[in-house]
């Protein structure tokens, strides 16, 4: 059978990113995607890595498909990448600021049209003793979790060059029973109004974005994890919630007091589907809390409002939705949901368990690459490699002051992990520290 027929195909949320970043007015706006890993080592050779990585296409079906057509004749179609167009070589002048501006130049590269939508960029000279690996595809065809697949398959400890495992269909899928998908309706319509957070008419929202990335330690998310008895990601919301009411407080009204409306999209991929083309995923809506109330008090809202997204069978719901529904309903879906006055900032947590390298050379750090789209204020995503949380904060330009978004997010985690075993402190009136500088790449 022809594996490309198993393949759920293009979804709405394939097509709408595929089609949004249209309206973009400048590059800035792009669906690109994608994380740097910095290795230690010597720098390779170009020919090598090309054959490397060719040799393990076939089990990356993500990496060998395009997405062509719209609606109901959208499909994904099997392509031949060609490494010496896919993988390529830039040096870049010595220190962490020369390579985070090569990075930024290479997230705002157009697609060429009729070859698969991603590139490996070998990034050296801006150290002695090491290089980087930037990998970068549009969003239409890999979300993150497609791109943790791609970078374990290729770089990690069980990398194979065997064909890829072939999905089951939505057919085998057992389906959710009505009281689930009652009760996941009413979550999901609950989250669905209008809030305008974003809507100024003497600020409008702009298409140029600022691009800052920050790391923490994983035991600091671990450590306000556990003094508040929450999840990682409720702590990471958290503090996103806090550092976004204080930049607010003075700078944006509509977000100061209101609740704090934040898409975070649900990974509803299955263990055979994990490098297969497309998102699968689901954008789901929650409100954070608003103001300026106590940390302890702001994870303990955060955890409540997320708690109904982790019910059991939720998953299963939106999963059915994903793929039983009929595609133009879900077309009206995404459609409504990223209309003017309910478009707001999204939220991603991924994880990279395995360790990675490429020969000799180890990958002691990986930092990710986030889009925001036009329309969106922001987008943030965290990834965690190691015992390190690297985030990466894209931001509308338009927003005034919010380049200090990130360090108050940082400062918001070590209030949050000092609440163990103390009451902790409230940075919503500390002074802001400058933010830290971005990684080697990006």
């Amino acid at each position: 059978m022809n594996q490309m027929r198993t393949f759920l195909p293009p979804s709405a949320a394939d097509l709408f990113l595929r089609d949004l970043e249209q309206r973009a007015e400048h590059p800035d706006a792009a669906s690109t995607i994608g994380t740097v890993l910095h290795l230690s080592g010597a720098v390779p050779e170009l020919l090598d890595l090309q054959a490397y990585v060719a040799a393990r296409l076939p089990h990356i079906p993500c990496m060998t498909h395009l997405l062509r057509g719209d609606g109901r004749r959208a499909q994904w179609v099997p392509a031949v990448p060609d490494p010496a167009h896919h993988v390529v070589a830039r040096r870049v002048p010595r220190g962490p600021e020369a390579l985070e501006a090569a990075v930024q130049d290479l997230m705002r590269a157009p697609w060429p049209e009729g070859v698969p939508a991603w590139r490996l960029v070998l990034l050296h000279g801006h150290v002695p003793d090491g290089f980087a690996l930037l990998y970068l595809t549009h969003h239409a065809v890999q979300d993150g979790v497609a791109i943790v697949a791609v970078l374990e398959d290729l770089f990690g400890p069980d990398a194979t060059t065997g064909p890829a495992p072939v999905p089951r269909t939505p057919s085998a899928e057992p389906r959710p029973r009505l009281r689930q998908v009652l009760r996941s309706a009413a979550v999901l319509l609950r989250h669905a109004r209008k809030h305008h957070v974003w809507t100024s008419s003497s600020r409008p929202l702009s298409s140029r974005r600022r691009t800052s990335w920050v790391r923490v330690p994983v035991s600091l998310l671990k450590a306000a994890a556990r003094a508040g008895g929450a999840s990682i990601n409720d702590v990471y919301l958290t503090a996103l919630g806090h550092a976004i009411a204080g930049w607010a407080s003075t700078a944006w009204p509509r977000a100061a007091r209101a609740p704090i409306p934040v898409m975070v999209p649900v990974s509803l991929r299955t263990a055979d589907e994990r490098a297969v083309p497309g998102n699968r995923l689901f954008l789901t809506r929650v409100d954070l809390p608003g103001g300026l109330p106590p940390l302890t008090q702001r994870l303990a809202g955060t955890s409540a409002v997320t708690a109904a997204f982790k019910l059991p069978g939720h998953r299963a719901v939106l999963r059915a939705a994903l793929t039983r529904l009929p595609a133009g309903l879900l077309r009206r879906l995404v459609a409504a949901s990223t209309a003017p006055g309910r478009l707001t900032l999204a939220a991603s947590f991924l994880v990279l368990r395995k360790r990675l390298r490429y020969g000799d050379a180890v990958v002691n750090r990986a930092d990710p690459v986030m889009c925001c789209p036009p329309g969106a204020p922001l987008a943030v995503v965290v990834l965690l490699y190691g015992d390190e949380a690297s985030a990466c904060f894209r931001i509308d330009a338009a927003l005034p002051g919010a380049e200090s978004l990130p360090a108050r997010w940082r400062q918001a985690l070590e209030a949050l992990a000092a609440a163990e075993g103390r009451p902790p402190t409230d940075p919503g009136t500390a002074a802001v520290a400058p933010a830290v500088p971005g990684p080697s790449t990006e």
